[in-house]
């Protein structure tokens, strides 16, 4: 992506609101959920984009989605990007704020995938594996897609170690089919 110093603004001034709060890791972690669930439906990230829906519409959609399930200082920023017609650039200011939260912090983000969810304890247990083979502190995000049956599909900055059935079966069935 880009740099785009819009993205990177919006994004700079919530990582700066949200040192001062003292949540970065929070709010970090629900943009990595709002991320997630804008790529999962895009019919929202469209609705929010759409110029006929008035913003008094679109904040009280907001408000109804959001309010009490994500930081205020999450909800504000969408808020914002949606009053100023910027909603479009939502996904790429989570990007530029992860990056930018992981360089202030020295951190690395990962993201887990699995089948099923993982306890607390296996999920640290990941994390600080990672963080002693990176050398770097991981902060690891999980997501769950049933669809690949079972194992993990790990992502570390630009690395990805994908140790899941389904690839599995499908070396299987390439090998089958030679």
């Amino acid at each position: 992506m880009p740099h785009d110093p819009i993205n990177s603004g919006y994004a700079r001034a919530l990582l700066e609101m949200a040192q001062a709060e003292s949540v970065t890791a929070r709010v970090e972690e629900e943009l990595f959920r709002l991320r997630e669930l804008l790529k999962a439906n895009p019919a929202l990230l469209e609705f929010l984009k759409d110029p006929n829906v008035k913003h008094e519409g679109k904040r009280k959609a907001l408000g109804d989605l959001f309010q009490g399930r994500v930081h205020p200082l999450v909800l504000n920023m969408l808020l914002t990007l949606s009053d100023q017609d910027r909603a479009g650039r939502v996904l790429n200011v989570i990007e530029e704020f992860s990056g930018a939260a992981m360089a202030a912090t020295h951190n690395v983000s990962g993201e887990v995938t699995t089948a099923i969810p993982l306890d607390a304890a296996t999920l640290q247990r990941l994390a600080a594996e990672l963080s002693r083979v990176t050398g770097k502190s991981v902060q690891l995000f999980q997501k769950v897609d049933p669809a690949i049956l079972g194992g993990a599909i790990i992502t570390v900055g630009e690395q990805i170690i994908d140790g899941s059935l389904r690839r599995k079966l499908n070396q299987i069935k390439e090998r089958l089919a030679q």
